[in-house]
């Protein structure tokens, strides 16, 4: 008799929960654990912050990405049930190391934007396991996929920031200010520039730069909260995730 009131009670309980959750994801944040949730909010924050890096992405680099997939990309990163890839020389890209490979190649790549967005994308599937669409312990959480994801982030934050072409141009546009682009262009031809040249920098002249303005920090400032959040989910799992060193990223393959 004991046993049948304990069960009913559950059962009622669990159709009161149900009938207040309008949504199963909703539901699913009633019934998961802690550590299970907040790894759940590290999940959704990767995303928004990816939504962030390409819309900047794609501004500092505007030749670099593809405005007929803009909307398809956007909906995919804002999804965890939606699918999305590309080709390239014809064979259609699965494996976010594909993407991260043709990312970051020195040859010339159209619309490289996307294929860094789309790298970044899958890797946080594989990492929180988008195929399970609802997890309520953290024991459905990856620790050696999420250490991955912890590692590639920190690569990909040194590699956008000074890997260049067979030209010898960045691969992306990031920390720069256009007058630094601009100059070292001109070093290139004429290694000898004097300050009034220098002045006449189209950026500085037009006044739409300065000497003095910072480096743009903002790319490393998102990549940053997105390794912090992968951070955040190791550390529920018990985990305490370790930095590379710079030697580290200058010699390190992706994961």
């Amino acid at each position: 008799m004991i046993k049948f009131f304990k069960y009913s009670f559950i059962l009622s309980a669990f159709l009161i929960f149900s009938g207040c959750a309008s949504t199963q994801e909703e539901l699913t944040s009633i019934i998961q654990s802690n550590a299970a949730t907040l790894i759940t909010k590290d999940q959704k924050r990767l995303q928004e912050l990816l939504v962030k890096f390409k819309k900047k992405l794609d501004i500092r680099n505007p030749s670099a990405y593809s405005k007929n997939d803009e909307r398809r990309i956007y909906t995919l990163i804002k999804n965890t049930n939606a699918n999305f890839l590309l080709k390239y020389k014809g064979k259609i890209l699965e494996d976010y190391k594909e993407y991260l490979q043709i990312a970051f190649s020195k040859d010339k790549i159209e619309n490289r934007n996307d294929y860094l967005v789309l790298a970044i994308y899958y890797m946080i599937s594989n990492a929180f396991d988008f195929k399970v669409a609802h997890k309520l312990t953290a024991m459905q959480f990856e620790k050696e996929k999420l250490n991955k994801l912890y590692k590639n982030l920190q690569i990909i934050r040194w590699k956008i920031k000074v890997d260049r072409d067979i030209n010898g141009e960045y691969l992306f546009l990031t920390w720069q200010n256009n007058w630094q682009i601009e100059l070292e262009h001109r070093l290139k031809k004429n290694s000898n520039l004097s300050y009034e040249e220098i002045k006449h920098l189209w950026h500085i002249e037009n006044s739409k730069e300065t000497l003095l303005d910072h480096s743009n920090f903002s790319f490393e400032v998102m990549l940053t909260q997105m390794i912090d959040s992968v951070e955040n989910s190791l550390k529920a799992l018990g985990e305490e995730p370790k930095d590379l060193s710079i030697s580290a990223l200058k010699i390190f393959i992706f994961l």
